[in-house]
């Protein structure tokens, strides 16, 4: 049966894509021939349908997609799905019995309740060997079944993300309720939006809107026939492949696996050129490296200047905050590097950690292009979380307060090299 959605809610989908990409500063993600988007396709299980006519139908429009397999599956049809990886089609991992909640009565004798991380792991080391058997090929990336990422129970409960983040360039969740911003997405956790039992006309929406945005539209499905549960309809699949072979349409279509490395090769070349807020921890050295791509600028005027890897201030009401973890309690030796024009030097700010505060005047650094280091002082932070905050320390006189690129946290009482 199709989800009929009603048209307010579909309006909703859209302005909560045209959203997302909060970090407007950052340039436009660069994807392939000035493309505007990606899709990949995606299908779980290896059902017989998908050899019988979903791959014949993709064939004919030379697109590939991925397909999440479990090796038992693929012998009822092996020639198919030999044939299919031959083409090109992405072979990829879905474990080797599909375990998923006890909570479903089919699942109970393979509960992830009563897995361990050790057990998953074994399991999907088999996978992938039983995969490189049939096809000659290692599978990069893996699909959550059932979109669960969890194994153990209450207390006993574990995230096996890690793992996924470990084992394969990317893993894909089930049910998700939008794209993924190629910038910023845990590529262990890439959102799957549903195509079975849809219509077209109610994916178009969800198309158009992540390519508004640059994101990246990971389909997924199971079935590939013209009805049934579980199904991605034959005619809605067609009618996407008639629209992504549009080239007024700006959409590159291709494996989860080929767009997952293309991102990831490119978030490496843009290294140092993006702000992503994100939690800083403790570095291999034991220092604590506030830079200003991972803090979060709030103003009405803070700009993170790519050129210079640095935020400017413009305003009193501008700051920067970072989201701080910690093994343990330490004090700190606080290191700041920053540019300043001599005549907009001397403004007063103020580092704040809790109760704790660092107050200080932005000092001569020579000349914007200039960038200097200065100990500011001590700090002390508590163990686990912390937010620390760098802003004027009231309303101030000329243009701009300074260029902050970082602050580096030294701990005193020696290297912290713990992690949560």
């Amino acid at each position: 049966m199709s989800a009929n959605y009603p048209i307010n809610y579909l309006v909703s989908l859209i302005l909560v894509f045209s959203g997302t990409q909060a970090f407007s500063q950052n340039p436009e993600f660069p994807w392939p021939e000035g493309k505007k988007m990606a899709i990949s396709l995606s299908f779980d299980d290896a059902r017989q349908s998908n050899t019988e006519f979903g791959i014949p139908l993709l064939n004919e429009y030379g697109v590939k997609a991925t397909f999440f397999v479990l090796p038992s599956n693929v012998k009822f049809d092996l020639n198919g799905w030999k044939s299919a990886s031959a083409a090109g089609h992405e072979i990829a991992n879905h474990s080797m019995i599909h375990p998923c909640s006890g909570n479903f009565a089919w699942s109970r004798n393979k509960a992830l309740e009563n897995y361990t991380l050790d057990r998953m792991r074994n399991e999907l080391q088999e996978a992938n060997e039983e995969i490189e058997k049939i096809f000659g090929v290692q599978p990069k990336v893996y699909a959550y079944p059932c979109g669960l990422n969890s194994v153990g129970q209450g207390t006993y409960t574990e995230s096996f993300v890690p793992l996924i983040s470990e084992m394969f360039l990317a893993g894909r969740g089930w049910l998700g309720e939008n794209p993924n911003d190629p910038f910023y997405v845990d590529m262990a956790q890439l959102t799957g939006m549903k195509t079975d039992n849809t219509d077209f006309e109610e994916i178009l929406p969800i198309i158009e809107a992540a390519a508004s945005n640059g994101q990246w539209l990971v389909l997924a499905g199971h079935e590939t026939n013209d009805s049934g549960i579980q199904t991605t309809y034959l005619s809605m699949l067609r009618a996407l492949l008639e629209y992504a072979s549009d080239s007024a349409n700006g959409i590159w279509i291709a494996p989860i696996g080929t767009v997952g490395e293309y991102v990831k090769e490119k978030r490496e070349s843009m290294a140092g050129r993006l702000n992503i807020p994100q939690i800083v921890r403790v570095s291999k050295d034991g220092n604590l490296k506030l830079t200003a791509e991972k803090g979060m600028g709030i103003g009405p005027d803070i700009k993170y200047m790519p050129d210079w890897n640095a935020f400017g201030w413009f305003t009193a009401k501008d700051r920067v905050e970072w989201d701080v973890v910690l093994h343990k309690a330490d004090r700190y030796e606080v290191w700041m590097e920053w540019s300043v024009s001599d005549e907009e030097s001397g403004k007063e700010f103020v580092l704040e950690a809790g109760e704790n505060k660092i107050k200080g005047k932005v000092g001569k650094s020579g000349s914007w292009e200039t960038f200097k280091k200065v100990s500011l002082g001590q700090i002390k932070l508590e163990e686990g979380y912390n937010k620390i905050v760098f802003k004027p320390s009231d309303e101030f006189k000329g243009e701009a307060l300074l260029d902050l690129r970082e602050l580096i946290l030294i701990p005193k009482s020696g290297t912290d090299t713990g992690r949560k």
